[in-house]
């Protein structure tokens, strides 16, 4: 716990990894430490924590390591972002298993009645590991929901990106993503969702 601590309070002499609306991003080897961007109104690191921390009971984003001080630590995830993996890599096999990987993890958040939100456009939100592991990452904007959307979203995505997945050889037809999405919007059940994940191939 001492090593965390001196992260923390060197915090203002590292250099900033990345910087969005609500927060900054500090890198420190295997450690990602998030805090509030000072001039973001609006501090969402307790709801990411939270929701980090139910994800993680069900093996999905990374390791949640503590929040304390106002500042979120959790597992760096090196890797690259879902829609350069998509037009970077050429084995259809991998590219097959990382659409079915976060099809999954979608229906997870879908079956706790969470919603993510960002799914439609995941670009930062996805990180594909050197070992084709897809993580996600930001949590910041989930939110409990009667009707979760991940799934749909994630759908949408996919339909949207179809011509760089044709050219790797996966055919995604566009009518049969929106009838299967249609009939599992309606119906979310184990069974719809499994005829999606044939539909990936």
């Amino acid at each position: 716990m001492a090593r965390f601590k001196t992260i923390s309070k060197n915090l203002d002499i590292m250099e900033a990894y990345a910087r969005g609306k609500r927060g900054v991003i500090y890198k420190h080897g295997k450690v990602c430490i998030k805090e509030k961007n000072p001039k973001s109104a609006v501090d969402t690191l307790g709801n990411e924590t939270a929701y980090l921390e139910m994800m993680n009971k069900k093996g999905i984003g990374p390791k949640m390591i503590r929040y304390s001080g106002g500042k979120l630590y959790r597992e760096f995830v090196e890797g690259i972002r879902i829609k350069d993996f998509f037009e970077q890599e050429n084995d259809k096999r991998m590219i097959v298993s990382v659409i079915k990987q976060v099809l999954r993890q979608c229906r997870e958040m879908d079956k706790l009645k969470i919603n993510k939100k960002e799914l439609t456009n995941p670009y930062k939100d996805i990180i594909i590991t050197p070992d084709n592991t897809a993580v996600m990452i930001d949590f910041e904007r989930c939110r409990r929901s009667s009707k979760p959307k991940n799934v749909t979203q994630f759908l949408q995505y996919i339909s949207r990106n179809k011509k760089e997945l044709e050219k790797k050889g996966i055919i995604i037809g566009k009518d049969a993503v929106m009838k299967l999405g249609k009939e599992y919007k309606e119906k979310s059940t184990d069974k719809n969702f499994d005829r999606i994940i044939k539909l990936v191939k």
